[in-house]
């Protein structure tokens, strides 16, 4: 008797072929194609994230060359304020000592006038507070 072949592995490939061209197009293409996009997205994402950092440290640089800008100026309108109220103090200054000399001065000249006048009046003050004390000490008048 003759028998017929056996086919199971015939079925056997083409239920693995069939197998494979269902996942390879239901599965592997679109799980291939979200994972490629993906890679795509983050090397996009890589490249954004350089420019970022190449501007930020552009705009970190211009602000500190700025800043130290706004420093030296800041540095110079100090010192420039600082040697003009320097020079006003010393004009003040020489204001107020010419002011307080010419007070000193006329102070003098009062003093010295007060002293002119007084220095004439002593003798005879001394004289009369002489014989005041002589007459209180002996009790009597004294004859002019």
């Amino acid at each position: 008797m003759i028998e017929a072949p056996n086919v199971t592995s015939l079925y056997v490939f083409l239920a693995f072929g069939i197998c494979y061209w269902i996942l390879k197009r239901y599965l592997f293409s679109p799980l291939s194609s979200i994972l490629d996009e993906r890679e795509r997205g983050e090397a996009e994402a890589e490249k954004a994230y350089g420019r970022s950092l190449a501007e930020l440290e552009k705009a970190v640089a211009a602000g500190e060359q700025q800043l130290s800008a706004a420093r030296r100026e800041a540095l110079k309108l100090r010192e420039d304020l600082r040697s003009r109220s320097l020079a006003e103090l010393e004009a003040g200054l020489a204001k107020a000592a010419e002011a307080a000399g010419a007070v000193v001065e006329k102070g003098s000249r009062e003093i010295e006038a007060q002293v002119a006048g007084l220095s004439g009046q002593l003798p005879e003050r001394a004289r009369a507070l002489a014989r005041e004390l002589a007459e209180k000490i002996l009790g009597r008048k004294l004859a002019a």
